[in-house]
């Protein structure tokens, strides 16, 4: 999967589980339990996925994407939601750039004809 399709992927799944959270006036969802879990794993897959391809260039937001992530399911308060919305985002953006630096690496890869273990050595 290329990093945009990963950003693409990875907005959906946030659209759909903002659109399962609703609630009734009683304060029960009124999506079925069905979809909400499947939109949780799919949530999770992203994240793993995005941590994943953002481990070696940028680790540091892959790390706090994570750990956001986490709190924001044990502890769920509206700071740590802007907090995990703001990562999201961030996360979103380098991943929609990505293909940007990626390309001069493929190049230089064909050009050389090095493999990806080469190129991270130099």
């Amino acid at each position: 999967m290329k990093s945009k399709t990963l950003a693409i992927f990875g907005i959906i799944t946030w659209i759909l589980s903002v659109a399962s959270s609703a609630e009734n006036l009683a304060g029960n969802y009124t999506t079925p339990t069905a979809l909400i879990v499947v939109l949780a794993l799919t949530t999770l897959v992203f994240t793993i996925m995005a941590v994943a391809r953002l481990w070696k260039p940028q680790k540091v937001t892959a790390i706090l994407f994570l750990a956001s992530s986490l709190i924001s399911l044990i502890y769920v308060s509206a700071p740590t939601q802007i907090i995990n919305f703001v990562l999201f985002i961030w996360v979103i953006l380098l991943l929609w750039a990505m293909r940007k630096y990626e390309e001069p690496i493929e190049k230089f890869k064909k050009q050389f004809g090095l493999t990806s273990k080469e190129v991270a050595l130099l």
